[in-house]
């Protein structure tokens, strides 16, 4: 390879590549033999345990070399234990492997620096990078809202409910050009996807500062977001492929605080912006916050993402990351069952019936569009009705509303790590969720009732964004239900992401009217029913979540069996494996 190119994003060949590849066409007859693909782990799929499979559901079927299997009988089982959300996620080895203060960077049974360092890396090249790409997007995406309280609406000739149409019309772009990534995802790296389509989010936010018409800039923010139409499903799709599901929620919850960071700066940077360029080379304070973020924000995170998204453990195309490292992460997502990529002649045709009967024929699509169309709609943190009410009150200013207005989601950061970190660490991400709900419910009940102290209502405005604080655990969750295969996983990513944000087009409408601010009474209302449904829908969630978890019990290093019914251990354990500190090892 050119050196040239040495320094540029390229596809990781390893030697296990090359060897595996051989290794599948001299063994594609013999499925019952053992599969080698790396040095310090393999694998033993039985296709005769017909018996076996049938006490522990449709799992993988495979018994790894290396991993400890915990022997689980499940006689007794006491009815708490629903609650109990990894039950048969992990194993108790699995769990006891780290202290309650590793866990953002648990080893788990490798216990070696290899894991930690590659964990680290990741947190830099995917996390932090995500952070900065959700900053981006959102100061561009708030800063419409701070644009009409800035002199936007009296520059454009905004009327009645225009302000909400143009939200509507800009979400509409987003959903439309999201169903094509139902093809492209499994197919094409994130690290070309993303840098492009954020070079479309670029030039188009730049163009929304010469707006000289509501229809002109109705156009821009409609061809904005459909450039970001891949932003949210694409980065949460790369992050299941490189995190454990106990260590998910906390970095989600970086991608989340970007979009708070955006919220806060944005109204801020507009604060001072107007202060300072209003009118200077006769260019409004508005319409330079859209030039600054064209030039100065957005157009830095196209050139870093093309250099600094890794793809996928299978298909890697990082410059930082060690060979090593990547053999890590591969494991690492064998033994999480965490399907990440399949070669491109290996997809099913995109039009075969039996790929979108996958998708729509089975509970977990319905379950989780539910949970996340109820997420969408129960969101007043991003209705700008705070903002609207600060514009209402007469001894506030244009600066001070647009500084007031960064306080919810500087709060909001509290809120979602102490959600998602919490989630981490105590491994339970349906407790949070629940009380986020309630919090979101009290906060839109004082809100609807209206006529209550200033103090009242200063504490429910700022308390709005517990109905975001939950979100990193609910992508955490449908990320771990869809981890087996790549190529549904994209296609149901993009349908639920589509079908729940295709709601929020026009329910918003209906909820938010421009002409009901700043009291919003609608909004308030609608937000606390799915907010309501929301919290309730999360037990409905880890009830399929734990039956799925079940039938997959072997693969996650548990082998189930039931005395209360007549059942024993299955023969493998016997006659393949052997017991080593209270848990089994294949032979």
């Amino acid at each position: 390879m050119s050196y040239w190119k040495r320094l540029l994003p390229h596809l990781r060949t390893l030697p296990e590549d090359v060897t595996s590849e051989l290794a599948s066409e001299v063994t594609s007859e013999k499925e019952d033999h053992a599969l080698l693909t790396n040095k310090e782990e393999s694998f033993v799929t039985y296709s005769n345990l017909k018996d076996e499979v049938s006490f522990v559901g449709s799992g993988l079927n495979q018994i790894r070399k290396g991993i400890p299997y915990e022997l689980r009988d499940e006689a007794g089982r006491k009815w708490w234990k629903f609650f109990d959300e990894y039950e048969y996620r992990f194993n108790k080895e699995y769990k006891k492997s780290r202290f309650w203060y590793e866990f953002l960077y648990p080893n788990h049974t490798t216990r070696g620096a290899a894991e930690r360092k590659l964990l680290y890396k990741l947190d830099a090249l995917i996390a932090l990078y995500f952070l900065m790409l959700s900053w981006s997007h959102s100061v561009d995406s708030y800063n419409f809202t701070n644009a009409y309280v800035s002199g936007m609406k009296e520059d454009l000739n905004m009327k009645g409910n225009d302000y909400v149409h143009t939200t509507t019309i800009a979400n509409v772009g987003a959903i439309v050009f999201q169903l094509p990534f139902m093809f492209l995802l499994p197919r094409y790296s994130s690290h070309l996807i993303l840098p492009l389509m954020d070079l479309g989010w670029t030039c188009f936010t730049f163009a929304c500062y010469r707006a000289n018409s509501l229809g002109e800039m109705q156009a821009y923010r409609f061809l904005l977001n459909a450039f970001g139409a891949a932003y949210y499903p694409v980065t949460q799709y790369v992050m299941g492929c490189w995190y454990a599901p106990d260590e998910m929620s906390s970095r989600v919850s970086l991608f989340f605080c970007g979009n708070m960071l955006g919220s806060v700066t944005s109204g801020l940077l507009q604060g001072r912006i107007y202060d300072s360029l209003d009118g200077r080379y006769g260019i409004a304070g508005w319409r330079w916050m859209f030039l600054i973020d064209a030039v100065a924000i957005s157009l830095p995170t196209v050139i870093l993402g093309f250099f600094l998204i890794p793809g996928i453990p299978s298909k890697c195309y990082s410059l930082f990351l060690t060979d090593e490292e990547i053999m890590v992460a591969r494991m690492r997502n064998k033994r999480n069952q965490v399907n990440d990529g399949v070669e491109t002649s290996k997809l099913q045709l995109f039009t075969d019936r039996k790929l979108w009967k996958k998708v729509f024929c089975t509970s977990t699509f319905w379950v989780l569009v539910v949970f996340d169309t109820c997420s969408w709609n129960n969101m007043t943190a991003y209705s700008g009705s705070f903002a609207l009410w600060l514009k209402s009150i007469p001894t506030y200013s244009v600066t001070q509303v647009n500084n007031l207005s960064a306080l919810p989601a500087s709060l909001g950061f509290a809120y979602v790590i102490m959600c998602s970190f919490g989630a981490d660490l105590f491994r339970c991400k349906w407790v949070f969720m629940v009380f986020a709900a309630v919090m979101n419910s009290i906060s839109c009940a004082i809100l609807i009732k209206w006529d209550v102290s200033s103090g009242a209502k200063w504490f429910a405005f700022l308390t709005t964004y517990f109905s975001v604080s939950a979100s990193p655990c609910l992508w955490s969750f449908i990320n771990d239900f869809l981890r087996f295969d790549p190529q549904v996983k994209a296609i149901t990513w993009i349908a639920i992401y589509s079908f729940s944000q295709s709601t929020y087009a026009w329910i918003p409408n209906l909820a938010w009217p421009t002409t009901e601010s700043p009291k919003f009474k609608t909004g308030y209302t609608t937000s606390l029913v799915f907010g309501a449904i929301y919290g309730l829908w999360t037990f409905v969630v880890l009830f399929f979540y734990k039956r799925n978890e079940k039938r997959h019990a072997l693969g996650n290093g548990i082998i189930l069996y039931n005395s209360s019914k007549g059942e024993t251990p299955p023969e493998f354990v016997h006659t393949d494996m052997e017991q080593r500190n209270n848990y089994f090892y294949l032979k």
